[in-house]
């Protein structure tokens, strides 16, 4: 019995010389052949050039020789493709056979054989598990440059002329059509606030997109720490931060392992995008991207997004476009990440890495229809469709991060008063990595109480309780205050503004004209005591580029609830008496 979702399970129908018998739809047959993850993406989205096109018929074959192999099966089932085993990929007898792996066995095809690109041009050394040597990624084993019926597809005459100096005998057989991958995300780009809003980026926050190759020299190897120290040096409330990996990495190490990787940074609210869709809404989102040598860099370059190179491997080959960016594009160094964010950001200056992408992509916005043309005209066939409406002129898949991305639930709260303005930042203190506070500032912990951490529960000066959270008895504050007695107060969102209870029995009712989250708005009174100031009254708070109001008022008080705790950093050095707390020493 053929196992549940084995590629036998397609085999009798589409190969062999019996299998025109069991077909519903006649025409020329492409075969697809996958290798790893990256290379089944790749022919995947080319495929769309026969979108629709009730001629022409597709199966799928893997070769799991790669080292990365795994998810490539699950990617293709996951589709319901019909995939026949590898063993038997020269009985489906093919017209064309589409591949984006030059890795792959293409001989004794006798039909013509396509090599797209699973990248952008040839930008990479990487190595060569025959030879143990370094090779060229995206040139084909040296055994098929003289075949006949190998195509070759690229996207600039410049991967030409590499192919010429490397004396490649391909160069006849090579089409430069263009980037169908790059003209769909500059497609897209009329739907970037559709994709910031799904990813719950306000118009007035920054999203900041990490991309990161595989191997020890990409920016995920050689930085490792960057995810993490990046979200606890920008303010919450302005910023946002993705990262997008290259499928090689999700699926040498399994996606446990990248996910157990980047726990920390999961936790403080990175995005993490999945392998298999969404990456190219979300860079098509983003204000800033840092990159490495990899090609989504360059594709960020290309949407002219603002460019920071945080590694450069020396894999990396000289006199491509990847290089040619790390001469535009600002170096991010270890230090002041904010600092050189903002900078890339606010001094960006509209086509300052043209000339990288300029090297890189050819036949800008035709990418899509030079390659029907192609793939067509190998078949001996007519484009079902007219140029400018290929199948590739469409929307990308909407960018949902991975199950593991999670909501920042504890942050590290500066409050710095400047004259008659209190300024609000909060970082994420998952990462551990947050910055000092500016001179003269107040620092405090506060999280939610559903933080999963319970150290920093537990050590927080101030504990509030997630909005929405109807668990437990109807009064919260007072009960929280005992479950947490090192917490100096406990605050929750009301239907009037933010309750905020402090340990002796004081209750602040805190106003604002929109909505706050709990954990900002206690923070200030917290932040006006500390700083020896009277909390009750009218306040100009700054909460990331909004300067707004906020009103502070008495409750009535409760029951007495313990003492201060001794240690707690949030207890005012003064034993001054205020008018309406009495001590508050």
């Amino acid at each position: 019995m053929t196992p549940p979702g084995s590629a036998a399970r397609y085999e009798r129908a589409n190969t062999g010389p019996d299998a025109e018998r069991w077909r519903t739809w006649k025409g020329p047959v492409v075969l697809a052949l996958a290798r790893t993850f990256t290379s089944a993406a790749r022919v995947l989205e080319a495929l769309a050039v026969f979108r629709g096109d009730l001629r022409v018929l597709v199966v799928f074959s893997f070769d799991g020789t790669s080292a990365f192999n795994a998810g490539t099966e699950e990617l293709l089932e996951g589709l319901e493709t019909a995939r026949i085993p590898w063993e038997r990929r020269l009985e489906v007898r093919p017209h064309l056979v589409l591949t984006a792996t030059e890795n792959a066995d293409m001989a004794d095809f006798t039909c013509p054989i396509v090599v797209l690109p699973h990248g952008i041009g040839f930008q990479k050394y990487v190595p060569d598990h025959r030879t143990r040597r370094v090779r060229l990624s995206g040139v084909p084993r040296p055994e098929f440059h003289e075949a006949g019926n190998l195509h070759l597809v690229l996207s600039h005459p410049a991967q030409l002329e590499q192919l010429r100096a490397a004396r490649i005998p391909l160069v006849d057989r090579a089409h430069v059509v263009g980037d169908p991958a790059r003209d769909r995300l500059v497609d897209d780009l009329r739907l970037r606030d559709r994709y910031r809003a799904e990813l719950k980026v306000e118009p007035d926050r920054r999203l900041v997109v990490l991309t990161s190759t595989w191997g020890p020299e990409g920016l995920i190897g050689s930085r490792p720490e960057l995810p993490g120290a990046l979200l606890g040096s920008l303010p919450h409330d302005d910023y946002r931060v993705a990262a997008i990996l290259h499928p090689n990495i999700w699926f040498a190490h399994s996606p446990w392992q990248v996910r157990h990787m980047l726990a920390d940074a999961l936790d403080a609210g990175l995005l993490l995008m999945p392998p298999d869709r969404g990456w190219g809404a979300a860079l098509v989102a983003a204000d800033c991207v840092i990159g490495d040598h990899g090609s989504v860099t360059l594709y960020g370059a290309a949407l002219d997004h603002p460019v920071l190179v945080a590694a450069r491997g020396s894999e990396s080959v000289p006199g491509t476009a990847a290089s040619a960016l790390f001469e535009t594009a600002p170096r991010l160094e270890t230090g002041d990440l904010r600092g050189q964010v903002e900078q890339a950001v606010e001094g960006h200056l509209p086509g300052r890495n043209r000339a990288a992408t300029d090297l890189a992509f050819a036949h800008p916005g035709e990418g899509g229809w030079r390659l029907t043309v192609l793939l067509y005209r190998l078949l001996d066939m007519e484009p079902h469709r007219s140029r400018g409406d290929d199948g590739t002129r469409r929307a990308l898949p909407p960018p949902v991060p991975d199950e593991a991305s999670a909501t920042a639930l504890a942050f590290d709260v500066h409050g710095l008063l400047d004259g008659a303005e209190l300024c609000l930042e909060r970082f994420p203190s998952a990462t551990r990595r947050t910055p000092s506070p500016p001179a003269g500032a107040v620092r405090h912990l506060s999280v939610y109480e559903t933080e999963a951490r319970h150290a920093l529960v537990h050590s927080a000066s101030v504990v509030c309780r997630a909005p929405g959270e109807h668990v437990g008895p109807a009064r919260w504050p007072e009960p929280a205050l005992e479950r947490y007695p090192g917490a100096y107060a406990v605050a929750e969102r009301t239907d009037e503004g933010t309750e905020v209870l402090f340990r002796g029995g004081d209750r602040l009712l805190v106003r604002f004209d929109s909505e706050v989250a709990p954990i900002l708005g206690a923070a200030v009174p917290y932040t006006l005591l500390r700083a020896g100031r009277e909390p009750v009254g009218h306040h100009k708070v700054r909460l990331g580029p909004h300067l707004v109001a906020c009103s502070v008022e008495p409750l009535p008080r409760t029951a007495r609830q313990g003492t201060t705790p001794a240690t707690d950093p949030g207890t005012p050095a003064s034993g001054r008496v205020s008018p309406v707390w009495g001590p508050t020493g």
